[in-house]
């Protein structure tokens, strides 16, 4: 991967200068140490969680975060429950089995987009069961960067050259283990990591930006498979291995001894910052790190949405509470209601928070329970660091 210079990041990064204080701009070099912003087909990627550049879903990404609007900038919607697998750690886990049509989903879509979104995240359960996926992703461009996440399940060339031809900006594969055995019973079925690299290997066949996605857990951290699916994407030449941390949601719920401590978290930040040093091989996008009070919090709510695939709206895929359904209030209307309860970021994971309340085991929780869920709101809480950055400059005017 060809790194990108500091006269391309300035280009990027040059309308909204004027916007920022020069505080921010520093705090915003100094992360940036940490990340490897690198070309991919004439367009320049700092990591998923940015859409590339240039791009129209660059240019609306930037200005709601410049502009400290609250709007979700990222929305994951989930297109089907359905999966050939049955992993122990699925955040959809425990959800009712119903999906939005075609149709619905398209409407949908055109909704997100007034919304002023910036990337898509295509999810399920197993995206690549609806044999509309296509169509979807189409609908979305040109105005979201669209990422689909899949176990690698049913790819063949065909469909991948059908996905590059609608536009798809990623398509991250999520493997649990560099060994087949124990990938397999993480997976409940045989032939699942040779699966996910026969993806890999398609995609990156046809054109599309790839990546491989898992979970830090404290396992993960301790006896070095971390490091061995760092080794894989390297050998598969992908673009980036992205970390989520353990959350006690789907079938995870009430697990909180996954919440990983203050020590740990702090290894999966040195491990971005160790691979990222590197000049060549797959950069390392850590959410702990991105989503930790020191960057950018946890903007659930805020400026990131999740949909399921009954249209249920929650905060985010990790957080199962609903404010309400699309198919019986537009997607807008529901967004505003949930300001009362999301009217700024929060400086770290709701959903770790709050799952050690949560007694039900089916999911979305309902609106009225939901709402009771939620931490009264503090207007004197301390904001996530990228946020007070950027609000310090109005508060001197």
């Amino acid at each position: 991967m060809k790194r990108v210079n500091v006269f391309t990041l300035i280009k990027m990064f040059h309308p909204y200068i004027r916007k920022v204080s020069l505080s921010f701009l520093f705090f915003t070099f100094l992360k940036f140490r940490n990340e490897r912003p690198h070309w991919f087909n004439g367009q320049v990627r700092i990591n998923s969680c940015f859409p590339p550049y240039p791009s129209k879903a660059f240019d609306r990404f930037v200005e709601i975060l410049i502009n400290k609007q609250r709007k979700p900038h990222t929305i994951n919607l989930a297109i089907t429950s359905n999966c050939p697998y049955s992993c122990p750690h699925c955040s959809y886990g425990k959800r009712k089995k119903e999906d939005l049509t075609t149709n619905q989903i398209l409407n949908l879509i055109r909704e997100i987009k007034d919304l002023g979104t910036a990337i898509l995240g295509i999810t399920g359960g197993e995206p690549m069961l609806r044999l509309d996926l296509e169509e979807i992703i189409s609908a979305a461009s040109p105005e979201l960067a669209t990422i689909i996440y899949t176990t690698g399940y049913n790819f063949n060339k065909k469909r991948a050259e059908k996905l590059f031809k609608a536009g798809v900006g990623w398509i991250i594969v999520g493997v649990e283990s560099t060994d087949n055995i124990i990938q397999d019973k993480v997976r409940g079925k045989k032939g699942s990591l040779q699966n996910g690299i026969n993806a890999i290997k398609i995609c990156k066949e046809v054109g599309i930006y790839t990546a491989i996605n898992t979970i830090g857990t404290r396992e993960r951290i301790n006896n070095g498979e971390l490091d061995r699916i760092y080794n894989l994407a390297r050998s598969l030449d992908v673009g980036e291995m992205r970390l989520n941390f353990p959350t006690p949601t789907g079938r995870w719920a009430g697990c909180t001894d996954k919440i990983l401590k203050t020590e740990e978290l702090k290894l999966l930040k040195e491990f971005q910052i160790k691979y990222n040093k590197k000049r060549s091989g797959p950069i390392v996008t850590n959410l702990a790190y991105i989503e930790s009070e020191d960057i950018m919090g946890c903007n659930c709510g805020y400026q990131c949405l999740f949909i399921d695939s009954a249209g249920e709206v929650c905060p985010c895929d990790l957080t199962p509470l609903s404010f309400g359904n699309i198919k019986v209030k537009p997607l807008n209307e529901i967004w505003l209601q949930m300001e009362q309860y999301f009217p700024q970021p929060r400086l770290n994971c709701l959903m770790r928070e709050i799952s050690s309340e949560i007694k039900t085991d089916s999911f979305p929780i309902s609106p009225n329970e939901s709402e009771k869920l939620i931490p009264r709101y503090n207007k004197n809480t301390s904001l996530p660091m990228v946020h007070k950055k950027l609000r310090r400059r109005n508060n001197k005017k």
